[in-house]
């Protein structure tokens, strides 16, 4: 990885990525490898291969250890400092999922399974401490609030025999969990492509559609919609969507209409649009603790950018963007 235009660390893939709570270092995952790199100058600090084909990462809240999930379900703690292996749940009979992340007092890990179960582990005993099982159900994602209080996911029930449409619904769980019940919004979607809730817990964005077209703002307090905006989402590497810690912001993936990735920087609370540029496979984005760093994951190249440069980051893309098509033309 190097540091390229307006300040940019380059990472080649990374398809997700976790700062540390104090901000100087990031964990990321691309082909076999987790790594971690210290943000004062891009030194990778180690890479490892502790399990085959990671899909989420997290670190703990006091920055010590990191929590990784594979695409099979199975999920390790390992040491950030030196990645050392400190704890393997060996959970892969739970299935698939989207989504890990540890609880705020940093003893538990909060997972979920494409099957309908929730759960919650002691990360050193191994033991599930608190489990729900959604029948007849699949859960899609799992997001979390800055102060991990509450945790959200998707419920997709199974499609009714007389309607090609299965219904979507948004459960809430707050923490601790095994002292709250889950909740589902009252407010429900056709279908979800996406979900993220906010650092605050305030609002929850929705991309939603088939094929998926529309990102919605649902005001978790006042149980409406606030804020709408059309565009064309999806792809190969799919959605996401990224809250600014101040909540001004929001920050998606899409497709143009040759295909190619695209990413909209949006602004609250009209969804205005205040960037757009060209980004190849997009698949993740995140901000840091306070808002100083911008990740974006990517299936071919990734970025970490200070959020102060992402309006220099994106006129620098739009201006490469177009001496590509220049070049092409010729």
């Amino acid at each position: 990885m190097n540091r390229t235009q307006s300040s940019a660390i380059t990472l080649k893939t990374a398809w997700e990525i976790a700062f540390s709570p104090t901000q100087d270092r990031a964990a990321y995952f691309g082909g076999r490898d987790i790594s971690v790199l210290d943000l004062e100058d891009g030194r990778p600090l180690f890479a490892v291969h502790p399990i085959a084909n990671p899909s989420h990462i997290d670190f703990s809240p006091d920055g010590n250890i990191l929590v990784v999930k594979s695409t099979s379900g199975r999920t390790i703690v390992l040491d950030a400092e030196t990645g050392s292996m400190l704890s393997d749940f060996r959970n892969q009979k739970e299935g698939e999922g989207e989504g890990v992340f540890f609880s705020g007092c940093g003893r538990f890990v909060v997972s979920v399974s494409w099957a309908g179960f929730f759960s919650v582990r002691d990360w050193k005993s191994k033991e599930v401490v608190f489990s729900q099982v959604h029948s007849n159900c699949r859960i899609h994602g799992l997001s979390v609030t800055a102060d991990r209080h509450c945790f959200i996911y998707t419920l997709g029930y199974a499609s009714p025999a007389d309607t090609p449409q299965a219904p979507y619904t948004v459960v809430r769980q707050q923490w601790p969990a095994d002292g709250q019940k889950a909740r589902e919004l009252s407010k429900g979607w056709s279908d979800i492509y996406s979900s993220q809730i906010s650092p605050s817990g305030r609002s929850l964005a929705v991309v939603h559609g088939t094929p998926p077209k529309t990102l919605d703002v649902f005001d978790l307090k006042c149980s409406c919609i606030v804020a709408s905006h059309t565009w064309t989402f999806g792809g190969i590497a799919g959605c996401s969507i990224g809250w600014s810690n101040d909540e001004r912001i929001l920050i998606l993936n899409g497709q143009d209409d040759d295909c190619s990735g695209k990413c909209q920087v949006l602004e609250m609370p009209s969804l205005s649009v205040r960037h757009e540029f060209a980004m190849e496979y997009p698949s993740f984005f995140r901000f840091s603790p306070s808002g100083r760093f911008l990740a974006l994951g990517s299936a071919k190249k990734g970025f970490i950018i200070p959020t102060e440069c992402l309006g220099e980051f994106a006129a620098n893309r739009k201006t490469d963007a177009n001496k590509r098509m220049q070049r092409t033309r010729r």
